[in-house]
């Protein structure tokens, strides 16, 4: 009789479950592989970026640096600084202009505001900080009418401001009747610039067309 088989639905041997996971972690392992490797060709990739353009940018230098020393050469630096120091005199000759007063421009400005018959035999003025001038006139005219037109005539200019006239008398002696003037001419009139610019003014004209004039002016 023949010996009888054991039948068993158990397995002899455990089934291996490290094959399995060895797989997974194999796979993983590539993966985290093929990142470095992208990572470091990328690395490389930019820092022959980097190197060719600092060396684009050593030549562009080079290039502009050498253009540079060809156009100061083309110049002669002596002549430069002579026109640079020309450029400085030009300016502060300028500034000196800009600056310079002509108080002969107030006589030009009185022989054309000045009526026929008022004559003025004094004068005195002070510049002031401000760029304004006070005048101080003494004066004769024919008769007191005169007197009130020439004060409109005065009053009706822009150039003077607070113009006031004192001391009308009647002199029997000359005939005339005295007075005195005082005044403040706006700075513009004295200006030097202004006065190479300006054109004569229009002589006034009393109530029928007359030449002014200042008559004999003398300064105190």
């Amino acid at each position: 009789m023949d010996p009888q088989v054991s039948t068993s639905f158990i397995p002899k041997k455990t089934f291996d479950s490290g094959s399995s996971r060895s797989g997974g972690s194999g796979n993983a392992t590539g993966l985290v592989l093929l990142l470095a490797i992208l990572i470091f060709v990328a690395s490389l990739v930019a820092a022959g970026g980097i190197f060719a353009y600092q060396k684009l940018l050593t030549q562009s230098i080079a290039s502009k640096s050498a253009s540079l020393k060809a156009n100061e050469d083309a110049y002669n630096l002596t002549v430069i600084q002579e026109l640079i120091r020309a450029d400085s005199r030009i300016n502060e000759a300028g500034v000196l202009l800009n600056k310079h007063i002509a108080p002969s421009e107030i006589f030009a400005f009185l022989s054309m505001q000045t009526l026929e018959k008022v004559q003025f035999d004094s004068f005195e003025y002070s510049l002031k900080q401000d760029g304004t001038t006070d005048i101080s006139l003494g004066g004769l005219a024919d008769s007191f009418s005169t007197i009130a037109l020439q004060s409109d005539q005065f009053g009706a200019s822009k150039i003077l401001r607070d113009v006031v006239f004192s001391d009308v008398n009647l002199d029997p002696d000359k005939g005339k009747v005295t007075f005195s003037v005082s005044a403040t001419v706006a700075p513009s009139l004295i200006l030097y610039t202004n006065a190479l610019n300006s054109s004569p003014s229009t002589p006034v004209e009393e109530s029928e067309p007359q030449t002014g004039s200042v008559g004999t002016t003398t300064a105190q």
